[in-house]
């Protein structure tokens, strides 16, 4: 009989949250794009209004690029607009830069990405043999008939041989589906490339698999030798995190033990782990089975993962330490790329944005503004005499200067906007979806900051004030991110040239 199959599309939508689609066969055809007027709706900037759509031919699926702004990518191929391909199973397809992944799996298998591999199925879920090792069955009878005669091969042996195929089917299916799994995270994780974004969707990835109730990620400060976390999932009130609050609901001697040894820690059952002393009761917030896994670089421990099930005892086994171990190293390589391309576009002394970031992040945000035909504005910002403050006062305290006037940059803006260091003193903040009037609200309020904050420095007491030029982008502007810093050049010279300590905005 042939096995019902389902097809599915899933997805990480902008606050890294998994979703799965279920393409029904009875509708014959799904659009995709960045439109409530689209069957699928997918939030991300680079996906167009209607990006893709997707057709049935038979049992197969095909997909045709609508001319969209940004392309569409089966693997590293861009299909051609208007052209229909069939997808293959087990696919990533990228629309813009958004992964997605098309999927054909059993109907009797869970709907969720990344399902879980590492739970006894139920019961009336029976193993299908494949073809080739039903075959292999076959022929082994046959064999044994030819040599052994048909006395001898009795009804014992047969059931023997039958169970013994079914455990090797069974093995063979579970390790496809670890290293399909393990396949689509490598794809998710080398997607994400802010630090915040790769922590919180690995935890989300994990946590799926393992059947998880909650879990973080904690990094290794080597100048504090304390473990900081970066992400959390499912503590508290089910949100993310990025604060230490929660340090009472997991064991430290846990996770000292994961860093010491290198190794992943496994507790079954913490209601019979009565020897370590700060394991909280599951009834009291903490859990019931604990694994913490090691994130390693240069065989050098930088943090851990620490997952648990509130519920559920022995949730985490030795069985599942060689998937935990690859997860791990997929992640760690992450990591480091993510920390190697932070520390590319990244200003060592402001940690704001390189020029050359800031200047490729405007070129990309007037993209979009064009596309979305929504408001976008810059701020230029002068901090005013800053050559008086080296003389008088030395470099180093120049530096700090910079540093702290800096942290005001970045307390003030959204998450959306981009602020970097343009040189020196000069600094720049991009404004999406930000008009002129919203714009100067903003940079009204960072030269107030500024003025009012009297920066300390070994007992020593500076006032700083900084000139601001505001431009809003128009149709004059083109696709060129020069003329749109050039009207903004213009304002912050008419804000020098009346006195300093003023916002002029262009126009």
């Amino acid at each position: 009989m042939t096995q019902l199959t389902n097809h599915y599309l899933s997805w990480i939508d902008s606050d890294n949250e998994l979703h799965c689609e279920l393409l029904q066969k009875t509708k014959d055809s799904f659009t995709i794009g960045r439109s409530d007027i689209t069957d699928i709706e997918v939030l991300n900037t680079s996906v167009s209004r209607k990006h893709v759509v997707l057709t049935w031919s038979n049992e197969n699926l095909n997909i045709k690029d609508l001319n969209s702004s940004f392309g569409t990518w089966i693997g590293n191929t861009r299909l051609i607009a208007g052209e229909s391909v069939a997808l293959d199973s087990d696919t990533e397809v990228r629309l813009g830069n958004l992964s997605m992944w098309y999927e054909i799996r059993k109907g009797d298998e869970s709907q969720e990405l990344m399902q879980t591999c590492f739970h006894t199925p139920k019961a009336n879920n029976e193993l299908e043999l494949s073809s080739e090792i039903n075959n292999f069955r076959i022929k082994l009878q046959s064999l044994l008939q030819e040599n052994l005669g048909d006395n001898t091969l009795n009804v014992q042996l047969i059931n023997k041989i039958n169970e013994e195929l079914l455990k090797l089917a069974s093995t063979q299916e579970h390790r496809l589906k670890e290293q399909r799994i393990l396949n689509s995270i490598s794809h998710v994780l080398n997607r994400s490339l802010t630090l915040s974004e790769l922590l919180k969707t690995a935890l989300n990835l994990v946590s799926k698999v393992l059947n998880a109730d909650r879990g973080f990620v904690m990094l290794h400060n080597p100048k504090s030798d304390k473990f900081e976390i970066k992400a959390s999932r499912h503590f508290g009130n089910i949100q993310w995190s990025e604060s230490n609050k929660n340090l009472k609901i997991y064991s430290q001697r846990l996770i000292k033990q994961c860093f010491e040894n290198n190794k992943i820690v496994i507790i079954g059952d913490t209601h019979l782990m009565n020897h370590i002393d700060d394991l909280i009761d599951s009834k009291d917030g903490g859990g019931r089975s604990i694994v913490v896994i090691p994130l390693v670089q240069d065989e050098v421990v930088i943090g851990v993962i620490y997952l648990d099930n509130q519920q559920q005892p022995h949730n985490f086994d030795s069985d599942q330490i060689p998937f935990l171990t690859t997860y791990a190293a997929h992640t760690s390589i992450a990591l480091h790329n993510t920390l190697l391309f932070k520390r590319a576009i990244t200003d060592d002394l402001t940690q704001l944005f390189t020029r050359q970031h800031i200047d490729e992040g405007l070129e990309q945000e007037i993209k979009n503004a064009l596309l979305d035909k929504q408001d976008l504005s810059i701020l230029l910002l002068d901090l005013d005499h800053f050559k008086k403050i080296n003389d008088s006062f030395g470099h180093t305290t120049g530096d700090h200067v910079l540093q702290s006037f800096s942290n005001i940059i970045k307390n003030n803006i959204r998450d959306c906007d981009m602020a970097g260091r343009f040189g020196g003193e000069e600094f720049v903040v991009i404004l999406t979806n930000t008009n002129l009037e919203n714009a100067k609200i903003l940079a009204e309020k960072i030269r107030t900051i500024t003025e009012k904050s009297n920066i300390e420095k070994d007992d020593q007491s500076i006032t700083v004030t900084v000139s601001i030029g505001v431009a809003s982008y128009n149709s004059k502007h083109g696709t060129k991110a020069l003329l749109l810093l050039e009207d903004a050049d213009k304002a912050l010279y008419q804000a020098k040239k009346n006195g300093r300590n003023q916002t002029v905005c262009y126009s």
